[in-house]
C-alpha cells in the first residue's frame, strides 16, 4: 500500500510539471486493489481500470525480491526482476519506448500477458464497463480448459449503468464462470453522485437478482477486503460461479488530477475521507497490533523511496517511441495458406471437386463442422445456435456432437463479443453468429474499440470470428436487411469479408477461423439457398485478401461482392449478347482491399463500373473508386460508375424493396452508359 501510494504521488507531482499530460490518481483505493491483486495466484488474469495501480503491483512484484529481508521468504522463482518492473511501468505511464506498449497506450490501458511468469494482466480501454465481458471471456476460457484459475476485475460505482455490465455480469452468473467483479464505490463517478446513478441502497444487492453471492465491504479495511476476496476467490475455483464485491470508498481525488470534480463533494464529506485514509490508518492499526515497528516502518520507508526514485529517475531519462512504432502493423501475421484447389482466377477443374452440388448455407455448416474436427480450440456462440442449431440452420448438427463448444447466449452482442475476445486473448477461437446482421449495432464498441485496436496496442493476437447473415431481397424490412459491411471496413485491425459462392462460403470462413485476427464475414442472406455448386474437394481453404476475375472482358469492369457479384455477372453475360466483353471482378474480401487485380482490371478496360447492396455514401464503392482515381486515372476512358442502394432505409414490401436494390437493368444501364461515353 505504502509503494502504491508513493508510486502514484510521484506521477501526481509529474503531472505539475508537465511530464505526463493525465494522471487518474488511486489514492484512496490501495486498500481494495491490493487485496485483489494479492488474492490472485500464477496464472490468474487481473483486469483493470485507471485507479488499479495496487493490484496491478501486487501481481507484477515478487514480494520476497521487492522487499528482501523483510520475512517474506524464499523469491517465487517466476516473477520478473521487480525494479526492471517498475522501471518499465514508469516508462509505460511516460509514454517512453521501453514501456509495456512503446508509447502506443497511455497510462494503464496497457495488456501484459506472460503467461511463463503467470502474469496476465489486461488493461482497460476508456469506455467504462467494456472490460466486463472481457474478463468474463478469461474466467470462460479457464472454465473451458477446467482450470481452477479466476479473473477479478474491477469497475466504479457510475460503470455499473453501463449496458455492458449487465451483459457481462449477467452471462458469467448464467454460465457459473470463475469472475470476481470489484466495485469501487466512491460514490462520485466523474462528479455524479451515486443517488442519480442508482436507485438501490446498495449496488451489492444486484447480486441477487443475477443469482449470484454479493456483498458491501468497507474499503478502507483492507483485511475486511482480503476475508470477502478470500471468499470469492474460493467459490470461483470450486465451480461455483462469479461473487460481485462492492467496496465502499471515500472520493479523496478528482476523476483526474487537475480537473476540479474535486469540488462536488461537500468539505465536511471530503474531511471525513482524509481522516479515514486507508494507508496511514492501516499504518497505525499495524503499529497498534505490535506488527510495525518503527524500525521497520524506517526500513519500509528507505525501501519504497529507494525503488520509486530509482524507477522514475530511470524512465524520466529513457527514449522516447521511435516514430516507425507509430506505423507498427494492426494485423497479427498469420499463416501462409497455398491456394485451394479451384480458388483463384481460374475454373474449378471436374477432377478437383467432390460429386454432389452444395448450398451456400451448407457450406457454411461443412466450414464450421471441418474446423471444429480440426482445432479444439475452435467454438461457436450465439444466439439459438445450440438445439435449434440457428436461425438459418448454419450450425446444424454442431450442438449434438459439441455440446460444451457449440453455446447458446443469452440476448446479449455486446456481452458475447466481449466474452469471445476474452477467450481469444487466451488461446481460444471463438466463432460468433449474429442471428442478423443488423443486431451488430449492439456489440459495435467491442468490435471497433476492445477487438479492432488490440494488437496494434498489446501485440497481442485476438482470433475471433463473427459471421453475419446481411443484406435485402427477402421481405424482411428496415432491421433484417441491412449491408453494413462499411461501418467496419474502415476500422484499422478487423478483416471484412463477403463471400459470394459456396466455395468461397467455405473457404474463406476456414481461413477466417485460423487467422489470428477479427474478422467479420458478411453472409448474404438471399444467395444461402439460392446458389449451390460443387465444392473443391480437399481442405477448400481460400486465401484473404484476393479477389477473383470470374469473367475476362476487355471492354469494361464490374466490381461486386456478395450478391452483387451475380447481379454483375447477369449484366454481362447480356452485354456479351451484343458483342461487349464485361471483364467481372468478385472483391470476396474488402479488407484487406485486392488492389492490384481491381487496377489491372480497370488499365486494362478503361472503364470501371462498381456494384454493391450497401447505401451510396460512403459505402465501400467510394473507396474503390477513390482508389482507382488515384491509380489508374491516366487509363480511364470514361467516368467511375457507382450502382448501388440509395441512402435509404429498406422497405417492408418487396415492391418498394425492389426499386431500390441495384438490379440487373440498373447494371446494364450504366454499363451502356459507360460504353457509350
Amino acid at each position: 500500500m505504502k509503494l502504491t501510494r508513493d508510486f502514484d504521488a510521484r506521477f501526481e507531482a509529474l503531472l505539475l510539471t508537465g511530464r505526463v499530460s493525465k494522471w487518474y490518481s488511486e489514492v484512496g483505493n490501495e486498500a481494495v486493489t491490493i487485496p485483489a491483486g494479492l488474492a490472485l495466484g500464477a496464472g490468474d488474469a487481473l483486469c483493470t481500470l485507471h485507479r488499479d495501480l495496487g493490484a496491478i503491483l501486487a501481481v507484477y512484484l515478487d514480494p520476497a525480491r521487492t522487499f528482501p529481508g523483510m520475512g517474506f521468504g524464499e523469491p517465487d522463482g517466476r516473477r520478473p526482476d521487480p525494479e526492471a518492473l517498475l522501471r518499465r511501468l514508469a516508462c509505460q505511464l511516460l509514454g517512453k519506448g521501453e514501456g509495456f506498449s512503446q508509447g502506443v497506450e497511455r497510462s494503464f490501458h496497457y495488456g501484459y500477458l506472460a503467461p511463463e511468469s503467470g502474469i496476465l494482466h489486461l488493461g482497460m480501454i476508456s469506455h467504462l464497463g467494456s472490460m466486463i465481458p472481457v474478463a468474463a471471456g478469461c474466467a470462460f476460457a479457464f472454465r473451458q480448459r477446467q482450470s481452477d484459475r479466476v479473473a477479478i476485475n474491477f469497475i466504479g460505482e457510475g460503470g455499473t449503468s453501463t449496458g455492458d455490465f449487465h451483459e457481462g455480469l449477467n452471462m458469467a452468473a448464467v454460465w457459473k464462470l470463475p469472475l470476481i467483479l470489484v466495485i469501487e464505490n466512491n460514490r462520485y463517478a466523474f462528479s455524479t453522485p451515486a443517488g442519480l446513478q442508482y436507485a438501490a441502497e446498495r449496488l451489492s444487492d444486484r447480486g441477487k437478482g443475477y443469482g449470484i453471492p454479493a456483498e458491501t465491504v468497507d474499503g478502507n479495511d483492507p483485511d475486511a477486503m482480503a476475508d470477502a476476496l478470500q471468499r470469492a476467490v474460493a467459490r470461483a475455483r470450486a465451480g461455483q460461479g462469479p461473487t460481485l464485491l462492492e467496496a465502499m470508498l471515500g472520493r479523496m481525488r478528482g476523476h483526474a488530477e487537475g480537473d476540479d470534480s474535486l469540488k462536488v463533494v461537500p468539505a465536511a464529506e471530503l474531511a471525513a475521507y482524509r481522516a479515514a485514509d486507508p494507508v496511514p490508518a492501516y499504518a497505525r492499526r499495524l503499529e497498534a497490533e505490535g506488527v510495525l515497528d518503527g524500525a521497520t516502518a524506517e526500513r519500509l520507508e528507505a525501501r519504497v523511496a529507494e525503488l520509486v526514485e530509482r524507477a522514475i529517475a530511470s524512465a524520466i531519462d529513457a527514449a522516447p517511441p521511435d516514430p516507425a512504432v507509430a506505423m507498427r502493423p494492426v494485423f497479427a501475421p498469420g499463416p501462409e495458406s497455398p491456394p485451394a484447389v479451384g480458388i483463384g482466377n481460374g475454373p474449378v477443374t471436374a477432377a478437383a471437386v467432390q460429386a454432389r452440388e452444395t448450398t451456400y448455407v451448407d457450406a457454411i455448416n461443412q466450414a464450421l463442422l471441418e474446423e471444429m474436427e480440426r482445432d479444439d480450440s475452435v467454438l461457436v456462440m450465439g444466439q439459438d445456435i445450440g438445439a435449434f442449431e440457428g436461425a438459418f440452420r448454419t450450425t446444424r448438427g454442431l450442438h449434438a456432437r459439441w455440446p460444451h463448444r457449440v453455446l447458446d447466449t443469452p440476448i446479449a452482442e455486446s456481452g458475447t463479443i466481449g466474452i469471445a475476445i476474452g477467450a481469444a486473448v487466451l488461446g481460444y477461437r471463438p466463432v460468433v453468429e449474429m442471428q442478423f446482421a443488423d443486431f451488430i449495432s449492439c456489440g459495435f464498441n467491442q468490435l471497433v474499440n476492445v477487438a479492432a485496436k488490440l494488437y496494434y496496442r498489446w501485440q497481442v493476437p485476438c482470433p475471433i470470428v463473427v459471421r453475419l447473415p446481411s443484406g435485402g431481397g427477402v421481405g424482411a424490412g428496415p432491421f433484417h436487411s441491412q449491408n453494413d459491411e462499411s461501418w467496419f471496413a474502415q476500422t484499422a485491425g478487423i478483416k471484412v469479408i463477403c463471400p459470394a459462392t459456396a466455395a468461397d462460403a467455405r473457404g474463406l470462413l476456414k481461413a477466417a477461423i485460423r487467422d489470428p485476427n477479427p474478422v467479420m464475414i458478411f453472409e448474404h442472406k438471399f444467395l444461402y439457398r439460392r446458389i449451390k455448386e460443387i465444392l473443391p474437394a480437399g481442405d477448400g481453404l481460400a486465401r484473404i485478401g484476393e479477389a477473383r476475375v470470374l469473367r475476362p472482358g476487355t471492354h469494361l469492369t464490374l466490381i461486386g461482392y456478395g450478391a452483387t457479384t451475380w447481379t454483375c455477372l447477369e449484366a454481362a453475360t447480356d452485354l456479351a449478347a451484343a458483342g461487349l466483353e464485361a471483364e467481372v471482378i468478385d472483391l470476396r474480401t474488402l479488407i484487406p482491399y485486392d488492389e492490384a487485380t481491381v487496377t489491372a482490371s480497370v488499365k486494362k478496360t478503361g472503364r470501371a463500373l462498381i456494384v454493391h447492396e450497401a447505401p451510396l455514401t460512403l459505402g465501400f464503392g467510394a473507396e474503390v473508386a477513390a482508389r482507382l482515381a488515384e491509380a489508374a486515372f491516366p487509363w480511364l476512358d470514361a467516368p467511375i460508375r457507382r450502382i448501388t442502394y440509395p441512402d435509404r432505409p429498406v422497405p417492408y414490401a418487396r415492391v418498394l424493396e425492389n426499386a431500390l436494390l441495384p438490379t440487373r437493368e440498373k447494371v446494364l444501364a450504366a454499363a451502356r452508359d459507360l460504353l457509350a461515353y
